[in-house]
């Protein structure tokens, strides 16, 4: 019969098996190299980061457009052929989505998935165009971006076309403990991974029509799922993009708010109180 000094010792030995597991025992990778996924468009490196984009049009105005978080350039697939009409329009996978590299942070010259670091490298890469003055039109966290830009780098933004901004930013305080917790950068994006399914019900709710939400739109929003690393580029938004200060009296530029008034994702009152704010201004609407 095992004695009790016994038990404990066999169930320390279980416990150090399976911290010594956790620890050294690696993550396999998923996905493809982004280059390998390529849609036809064009693949362009900026300060380190392979950046999926589509460039299309001419004239000399500029149109930069923002998708929204979980989203890609098949986003705009029915905007940027009629835009294109009236100017060069730029689309980008931002940072952490679409087929955009997910270069690790710690790697890099600055962290792409900051705020701040991804408005350096939209404006690297619209230098690296030869563009030096744009409209950006930016949905949901895009608008963000966008909103940011123009109010550190209004010399780069003609105007701004923001499409259910999700402009207040919250850091929340939860999300931040459990990301700075041991082993959080090893096993959350494979928590991420598990989630893919919830991720898909949030993509539904961005319909208003739902007939519209069709199988091949619902592909082509999963398709960079198929990324090398999407789940760590994911992970490293969400733990380095937090709140900045964006300062509305800074922005000059005109600014078009769009929203829903059935929006299940970003609120209406959201676009509404942005616009109550912009009121004083001439070119708001």
């Amino acid at each position: 019969m095992k004695t009790a000094e016994q038990l404990i010792t066999k169930k320390l030995l279980v416990a150090l098996a399976i911290i010594l597991a956790a620890v050294f025992i690696p993550v396999p990778p998923v996905g493809k190299p982004v280059e390998e996924l390529d849609a036809g468009s064009s693949f362009i490196v900026i300060d380190g980061v392979k950046i999926h984009y589509i460039d299309t049009g001419s004239g000399g105005k500029a149109f930069v457009l923002l998708h929204g978080f979980g989203a890609s350039v098949f986003s705009w697939r029915e905007v940027i052929p009629p835009l294109s009409k009236h100017g060069r329009v730029v689309a980008l996978d931002r940072p952490g989505f679409g087929l955009t590299e997910r270069a690790d942070p710690a790697k890099m010259p600055y962290n792409p998935y900051t705020v701040e670091g991804e408005a350096r490298l939209i404006l690297r890469l619209m230098e690296t165009l030869n563009i030096s003055r744009a409209v950006f039109v930016g949905h949901s966290a895009g608008a963000y971006t966008a909103l940011y830009i123009a109010s550190k780098h209004p010399e780069a933004v003609e105007a701004l076309v923001l499409i259910a901004p999700a402009w207040r930013m919250r850091d929340g305080g939860l999300q931040r403990l459990l990301l700075s917790l041991p082993l959080a950068d090893k096993y959350g994006p494979l928590l991420l991974r598990a989630a893919v399914p919830y991720l898909e019900q949030t993509l539904y709710k961005a319909w208003y029509n739902k007939s519209k939400l069709t199988q091949y739109v619902v592909n082509g929003y999963k398709y960079p799922l198929n990324a090398r690393n999407w789940d760590k580029g994911l992970y490293w938004l969400m733990k380095h993009r937090k709140p900045v200060e964006i300062d509305l009296d800074q922005t000059t530029a005109p600014v078009l708010v769009i929203h829903c008034t059935h929006d299940e994702i970003v609120p209406y009152e959201e676009g509404a109180r942005l616009r109550s704010m912009l009121k004083t201004r001439r070119y708001s609407y």
